[in-house]
């Protein structure tokens, strides 16, 4: 009995040390959009080609909200960041001649009801960062 023990503490051991001494790996591919897409990043985004600054992109978007008991936890107009980028900052950038925004920053207050509908708010989104060209 003492035996199947020790040989099974054995074999668990072993396939323990096994498990943890495999690794894991993977390959990374950094892929661009095409031409036509806009190419956002929060860094610079490896670019290892030349490009050009176009410029400085400030966005800045403040939602609304009726201020009265039980009526400011209706919206009215709320922030959206994913709606903001896709509507209104990617048309900015392309107006400005550029194909790509680089070292971008979003600071997004999110929308609150407030205490039941008092000092309710819609949000707030800034947006900032490089216009370029690729």
């Amino acid at each position: 009995m003492m035996k199947r023990t020790v040989h099974v503490l054995v074999i668990v051991t072993l396939l323990a040390v096994v498990g943890l001494m495999s690794g894991c790996a993977w390959k990374s591919k950094i892929m661009f959009p095409a031409a036509d897409e806009i190419f956002v990043t929060t860094g610079d985004g490896d670019i290892t080609k030349p490009y050009t600054p176009v410029g400085q992109l400030i966005y800045i978007e403040q939602g609304f909200r009726i201020p009265f008991i039980f009526l400011g936890m209706l919206p009215v107009h709320d922030v959206d960041p994913d709606m903001a980028l896709k509507t209104k900052i990617y048309s900015e950038v392309r107006s400005m001649g550029g194909d790509a925004l680089i070292n971008m920053s979003i600071i997004w207050s999110p929308p609150s009801n407030g205490f039941l509908g008092m000092f309710a708010n819609g949000g707030k989104i800034t947006v900032y960062g490089t216009v370029i060209r690729r």
